[in-house]
Formats: C-alpha cells, sequence, structure tokens
C-alpha cells in the first residue's frame, strides 16, 4: 500500500510527538522541550490540517514543560494575595503552605477578620491537632456568632461532634 505525502507526514509527527509526550510523562521536561521546539519548527509550514494540528498540540506541552521547567515565582504582598495563596493551598491539600500563609496573616500582618481564624482552625483540624483547632474556632466565633453556625454545618469538624469543649462553643 502506497502512503500520500499527508499520510506520510503525519505518521512521522505522529511518532515525533509520541516520544516528546513519552518525555513529558516520565517527567524529563527538558528532553520533551527539545522535541516539541523541533516538532513546531519542522512543521509550521505543513500544507496538511491533520499535520497542523499535532504541531498546534505540541505548542501546548512545549508551554507546559516550559512552565514545569522554569515556574513563575508568586510574589504575595496583599493581605488578599496570602489570603488567596492560602486558601489554593488548603483546596489543593497542601496543609503546611496553607498554615504558614494563614499564619502570615494572622500574626504577622496583623489581619484579624474572623475568617482567617476559622481557616487556621480547619487546618489544624485536617492536620489533626484538635487543640489549636479548637483555639482559633473559638477565636473566630468570639469575633462573629456566625461562625458557630458555620462551623456546626462544616464536615471538617465532624470529628469533634462528641467533644464537650466543641459543642459548648457552637450553642
Amino acid at each position: 500500500m502506497v502512503l500520500s505525502m499527508e499520510e506520510k507526514e503525519l505518521k512521522k509527527i505522529s511518532l515525533e510527538f509520541d516520544k516528546a509526550l513519552q518525555a513529558f510523562h516520565k517527567k524529563n521536561f527538558k528532553s520533551a522541550l527539545d522535541l516539541l521546539k523541533e516538532i513546531i519548527e519542522n512543521y509550521k509550514d505543513s500544507e496538511y490540517d491533520s499535520v497542523l494540528e499535532i504541531q498546534t498540540q505540541s505548542k501546548l506541552y512545549k508551554n507546559l514543560a516550559d512552565s514545569r521547567l522554569h515556574p513563575q515565582k508568586i510574589v504575595l504582598k496583599t493581605d488578599e494575595d496570602f489570603l488567596n495563596e492560602g486558601l489554593y493551598n488548603l483546596n489543593a491539600g497542601q496543609l503546611d503552605q496553607a498554615l504558614q500563609h494563614f499564619l502570615e496573616l494572622s500574626e504577622k500582618r496583623k489581619y484579624s477578620d474572623p475568617y482567617i481564624y476559622y481557616l487556621l482552625s480547619l487546618v489544624y483540624m485536617k492536620q489533626d491537632d484538635e487543640e489549636k483547632a479548637l483555639k482559633y474556632l473559638e477565636k473566630s466565633i468570639a469575633k462573629d456568632d456566625y461562625y458557630k453556625i458555620i462551623a456546626h454545618n462544616e464536615p471538617d469538624f465532624e470529628p469533634l461532634s462528641e467533644n464537650s469543649e466543641f459543642l459548648s462553643m457552637i450553642e
């Protein structure tokens, strides 16, 4: 069977792209980046849409590999920056980083909104430190009774459902 020019070019780029993806998935980002750059350059003038589609996907993976090799350093400046980064870390399960940002806010930057104390209580609860979780929950409730309702409905506080200190706090 004789392959058309498009089929030959598609087969060639597919093999090269597969090799680049293998390197990427093995976290060999430098090798993947080099292979992807080659694909982008070698096929930029292709006249075939099927080939250009893979060339375009190569650009996406090139950007991903580049970002893994050269991660952007986020500079936190405002209270809102620290809060948002801490929330991101908390939601991503990166508890130590979340704790670091929330403590920076509450202790060093003197951010005293009850929400920060509530978030600290959640982090400590997820770290199985009930004593500190209760300490910060009490601070949040002391500033705003609304946190009684929130804490009562928070699944992360379920392990405290029979804790007398917790129960008296949320009454």
